[in-house]
């Protein structure tokens, strides 16, 4: 979600937390409008990314938020039973379409 999250994130039953536990587990690769990163969540609430992008994510209710060091908040729906390899479409924090997948974290 980032410009974001990404973690955004079509995950939905918040009460399933197979999906969070696969987007700590792996990482999620963002892309759309010409450019694409890659954003780790952390287990302690913090994210990263490989372009600089970073700050804190938590689940409210059932969607994924993310808030940038910068300021920048997004909330995306969590879908349930998310893993490795699964892709899905949302908003960064700028309001443009991207895809999001998940990817081995490396």
């Amino acid at each position: 979600m980032l410009t974001m999250l990404a973690a955004s994130l079509a995950l939905a039953g918040a009460d399933d937390h197979t999906s969070v536990d696969a987007l700590i587990e792996h990482a999620l690769r963002v892309e759309g409008g010409g450019v694409t990163y890659t954003v780790m969540l952390d287990a302690d609430g913090t994210y990263s990314s490989d372009v600089g992008i970073s700050g804190t994510w938590e689940v409210q209710g059932d969607e994924l938020c993310t808030s940038r060091a910068t300021g920048e908040t997004n909330c995306q729906p969590i879908q349930e039973g998310l893993a490795l390899g699964d892709s899905w479409e949302g908003e960064n924090t700028a309001g443009e379409t991207v895809t999001f997948t998940i990817v081995p974290r490396e």
